[in-house]
């Protein structure tokens, strides 16, 4: 299994390598912050780095371990869930808007997928979109569609 760690580090390198550099030729940053090539090139040296590790850890790994080969394992049900969400997600995000669909989703995500409490599943929703909506609206200036709640959340001049 050793040999198999590093054909998928050295592929996933290669591949961040592929994307590093194809980034690097769009702007990374402009007058009012990052732009089209900023995340490209973050993400890009984030893969490299992570390909490096499996590649290190396969160096270390003493003999040819073998591994148990489950590729999605016990969990089956709940990765079919989570990416039926997701692509739920995707589908509704520009019509419905930013926040419903991240309520939504959270909702599904940690109420029925993970079952967990109100309590928990509210307080989450709410750091998460006002977080969310720091981050890109307030401080990277990104427009987020908003859907019917465009009326609500508007500030008034």
């Amino acid at each position: 299994m050793k040999y198999l760690d590093y054909i998928s580090g050295l592929f996933l390198l290669i591949f961040s390598l592929i994307l590093f550099f194809s980034a690097r030729q769009l702007p990374i940053w402009g007058p009012f912050g990052p732009t089209s090539g900023f995340f490209p090139i973050i993400l890009s040296g984030l893969l490299g780095i992570l390909s490096l590790i499996i590649i290190a850890r396969a160096w270390f790994q003493e003999g040819n371990v073998q591994r148990i080969r489950k590729i999605i394992g016990p969990n089956k049900k709940k990765l079919f869930y989570y990416l039926l969400s997701f692509f739920g997600f995707s589908l509704v995000f520009g019509t419905v808007g930013y926040t419903l669909t991240l309520t939504g989703y959270l909702t599904f995500i940690l109420k029925i997928i993970e079952k967990q409490s109100w309590k928990i599943t509210v307080g989450i929703i709410i750091i998460s979109a006002v977080v969310s909506q720091v981050v890109f609206v307030q401080l990277l200036d990104v427009q987020l569609p908003e859907g019917p709640l465009s009326i609500i959340l508007r500030r008034p001049k």
